[in-house]
């Protein structure tokens, strides 16, 4: 039987609801829907990266991380700590790294977590834990005490907060009179506020490709920002439903039926957008998995002659490595991207994670503070 590439859940989730747009010269206004200019050499070392501390690699005690489900949910809250999504728990780590405590245990009581992907923290300290598997979302203090829980409408597959740290932006299908078709949806502790955005799209043509997701941001304006990863594409909706504007990057680099098929020489994994955020500036980070130019020597062949054998999560890293984009929004320019050893997870403003491993393969999260030079 054939083996599909499977890949972790922050870098290759096909993600979509974009509706499609025309296309503009290199250099439009974003409002009007643009291209990215990709030919116009980039400074290759505009990204500078300076370590700051390192997360997990405890190969055997309590701060031991476990790379599939959760872990690329990772928030820093008012102290300082990093709170690292472990599915059924969160993981907690000071300023310095240094191992703390663990949150939560599998179950659906309250702080039990199916799913613990914690989110964000809000203007009082506290940290909001979305849950997908009980639909709830968990807000926590800084003493590590359940403040309030609130109901998830439905599961879904994408989520950000919106700037008063009450309400958030998630990306759900939701079979309502009104909601049929539209994918994103602002909610808060009462319900469904409002619905908008594209209608239900798939990543081809064909009837058998899966229905495309979407990865989410909000800037402090409240503008929704919803990129679809196999394509490149970003929209801009603001909270009223109203599209406000999008672009366009690069092509995609084979079909998207790449998660049907076993990846091979014939079928390469395309660069695929991770996670976006704006920063304070005003500017577009896109964190990208890129596939390496060696990536087929990580591909083992089946002994059956049939497909790949599926990877291991460390010879990943193998297939894929980081990239950075930062896009001016105000003239719709690509001011700087640059290729990183470590797959990427966007934490802050000028702050991201690098995904790694010890010696002995136990998963770490680097800590890097990024400079940008314009």
């Amino acid at each position: 039987m054939k083996k599909r590439l499977a890949l972790t859940a922050t870098f290759l989730v096909a993600l979509s609801g974009c509706a499609e747009e025309e296309a503009r010269e290199p250099g439009s206004f974003f409002g009007d829907g643009c291209v990215l200019d990709l030919e116009t050499p980039l400074c290759e070392n505009c990204l500078d990266f300076a370590h700051v501390t390192r997360l997990g690699g405890d190969e055997l005690g309590p701060g031991f991380l476990v790379a599939e489900g959760t872990m690329d949910n990772v928030v820093r809250d008012s102290l300082g700590n990093y709170w690292v999504g472990q599915d059924e728990q969160i993981k907690v780590f000071d300023a310095e790294g240094t191992f703390l405590r663990a949150i939560g245990r599998r179950g659906d009581g309250p702080m039990e977590f199916g799913s613990a992907a914690p989110t964000h923290t809000d203007g009082s300290g506290r940290v909001h834990v979305f849950d997908t598997d009980n639909l709830r979302i968990s807000v926590i203090d800084e003493a590590f005490t359940l403040v309030e829980e609130k109901r998830l409408p439905t599961w879904i597959s994408a989520k950000a907060p919106l700037s008063d740290g009450e309400r958030y932006v998630v990306h759900a299908s939701i079979e309502e009179p009104g909601r049929v078709g539209m994918p994103l949806h602002i909610i808060d502790d009462s319900g469904i506020l409002r619905s908008f955005g594209a209608g239900d799209e798939r990543n081809s043509d064909s009837p058998e490709s899966m229905p495309v997701e979407l990865t989410l941001a909000a800037d402090a304006d409240g503008s929704v920002f919803a990129a679809r990863r196999f394509e490149y594409v970003v929209e801009v909706w603001s909270q009223e439903g109203s599209r406000l504007g999008g672009l366009r990057g690069e092509p995609l680099l084979n079909s998207a039926n790449f998660l049907l098929e076993p990846a091979s020489p014939d079928n390469p994994p395309p660069n695929i957008i991770g996670q976006i955020r704006t920063d304070s500036d005003g500017l577009l980070w896109v964190s990208l998995a890129a596939r390496r130019s060696d990536w087929l020597e990580t591909l083992i062949p089946d002994p059956s002659g049939d497909g790949f054998i599926e990877p291991a999560l460390e010879d990943i890293t193998g297939i894929f490595q980081g990239r950075l984009d930062v896009i001016d929004l105000s003239t719709c320019t690509l001011v700087a991207s640059q290729l990183h050893d470590q797959l990427l997870l966007l934490l802050e403003d000028r702050t991201v994670l690098g995904y790694g491993f010890t010696e002995l393969g136990a998963n770490t999260l680097d800590v890097l503070r990024v400079w940008l030079d314009r």
